[in-house]
């Protein structure tokens, strides 16, 4: 035993010095093609940070703090600056201000309340796949209108109580398949309607390029997209070998039911916040503008309704108790999340920086689409888009990839309304590495996933989209976007 013990510990060292050696000495390789020395640097930190999150996924912290102190030992600045930026990343942030909820939620106990409810569901007894489909479908649906980010953080602790409950393990196929698939939907979702949100970014810059947009062929491409999606991913899992809903199936739902207690007051009251929030995400999503009151609602936005709400809970007191407690609520901060996602945005960003020169390498390695058929074309745009993405920050890559699309309409024959719709879709997808989004660094940090079952789920992930994008997506939208 001593012996495995020690074997163990000499590994972590050895991994240990393997993301140091990524991080700190990658950078003196020989720049390639048009990437600059900083580049180097970059592309080092990127992998170290992915070597040392896969190696030691029970501890996310020092990979991620390592990570940013050789960002700010580049060109970048100093790790000051690194760090300064990493935290004042708005993800970050509205991270930050999530994780109140969340320990509001916890501290209460309903999360466990919520997930006792639905295990003990008569319309789900002895249907695993039905509380599987429930579970995974109806909270995704809510970011056709609520912040992703919010619902996602949410529903990860209901999801962290049904596992335990059920009785999962950490790595464990099926709570992987069910995070991913989660988001996935949520992913595309998020993306229906073109005269809200990310899908604004699209808009704007095709107005600036005199592309008119095809509304209505958009959004029955990606309702079209969405239902697949839904559809195909149950279907994925339950094909899946090693994606097992036994625990489920043996779940003695009464059990739940007896301990499905009447909410308490304390329960009752966040649930109202949390009612209220999600309201407010709907109305400050259309009711913002640039115009009388609607420009208030614009500056208040989903940064400031949080922190209305996390004022409120702690002020409103039920039975002598603040509904959010000061002293307890931060206890269950999830703060291996935070610091994956502080290192991963900032990193990330840099891989698509002019001073990087990884874009125009990128650009480069395009050439070979020149003269290939419209729908080939379109595909390979989505997909290079959709890797892309998995590996740099989804904003960056998204506007990377417009403009070169843009530019590249007066080159090649294609629908570009049709390749600037895939391009949003799937340039927010980046699901497969931590350092692909928050909804990634999400998945590869949570409680019941482990280096190998994400990545697994990853990889299925990115076969599913692409067949989805392949046979639905963009032959629908070039037969609509006219």
């Amino acid at each position: 035993m001593s012996g495995t013990v020690t074997q163990k510990r000499d590994l972590k060292y050895l991994h240990f010095i393997i993301t140091i050696a990524l991080m700190f000495l990658f950078r003196f390789i020989p720049p390639i093609g048009t990437i600059t020395p900083y580049g180097m640097a970059v592309i080092g930190i990127f992998i170290g940070l992915i070597y040392g999150w896969s190696v030691d996924a029970d501890n996310l912290i020092w990979t991620s703090l390592l990570g940013l102190v050789a960002l700010g030992m580049t060109d970048y600045g100093n790790a000051g600056q690194a760090i300064a930026a990493a935290f004042g990343n708005e993800s970050v942030m509205l991270m930050l201000l999530a994780m109140f909820f969340i320990g509001m939620l916890q501290d209460s106990q309903l999360t466990q309340w919520m997930s006792n409810k639905l295990l003990g569901a008569k319309f789900t007894e002895g249907k695993p796949w039905v509380l599987t489909a429930f579970i995974i479908v109806v909270p995704a649906l809510l970011t056709i209108v609520v912040n992703q980010t919010l619902v996602a953080l949410i529903m990860f602790v209901v999801y962290q109580s049904i596992f335990e409950q059920a009785g999962y393990k950490k790595g464990d196929l099926y709570p992987a398949m069910v995070l991913m698939g989660f988001m996935v939907i949520c992913s595309v979702a998020f993306s229906l309607f073109p005269f809200r949100g990310w899908c604004l970014m699209t808009v704007g810059m095709a107005t600036k390029a005199g592309v008119e947009i095809n509304m209505g062929g958009w959004i029955i491409s990606v309702v079209a997209a969405l239902l697949v999606a839904c559809v195909g991913w149950i279907l994925i899992m339950f094909i899946t070998p090693g994606c097992k809903v036994d625990k489920l199936k043996n779940v003695d739902i009464t059990q739940f039911q007896k301990e499905s207690a009447p909410l308490t007051k304390r329960q009752k009251a966040v649930l109202f916040i949390l009612l209220i929030n999600i309201i407010g995400c709907i109305f400050l999503s259309f009711a913002a503008g640039k115009t009388g009151i609607r420009i208030y609602f614009g500056k208040i936005g989903v940064y400031g309704w949080v922190i209305f709400l996390i004022a409120l809970a702690m002020i409103w007191k039920v039975d002598g108790t603040p509904v959010l407690n000061k002293k307890t609520a931060p206890g269950y901060f999830y703060w291996d999340l935070i610091l994956v996602v502080a290192a991963a945005m900032v990193v990330a960003g840099q891989i698509t920086a002019e001073t990087s020169g990884i874009t125009p390498m990128v650009g480069q390695l395009m050439a070979p689409l020149f003269g290939l058929p419209p729908y080939t074309f379109l595909l390979a745009l989505g997909i290079i888009t959709f890797l892309l993405t998995n590996v740099a920050n989804n904003v960056a890559v998204t506007i990377t990839m417009m403009t070169i699309a843009m530019s590249m309409a007066t080159q090649v024959e294609f629908n570009l309304q049709v390749a600037l719709m895939v391009i949003t879709v799937y340039g927010v997808i980046g699901l497969l590495t931590p350092a692909g989004s928050v909804n990634g660094a999400m998945i590869h940090a949570h409680e019941f996933t482990t280096a190998k079952s994400a990545y697994i789920a990853g990889i299925i992930m990115i076969l599913f989209l692409t067949l989805i994008m392949a046979v639905v997506m963009i032959p629908l939208g070039m037969k609509l976007m006219v």
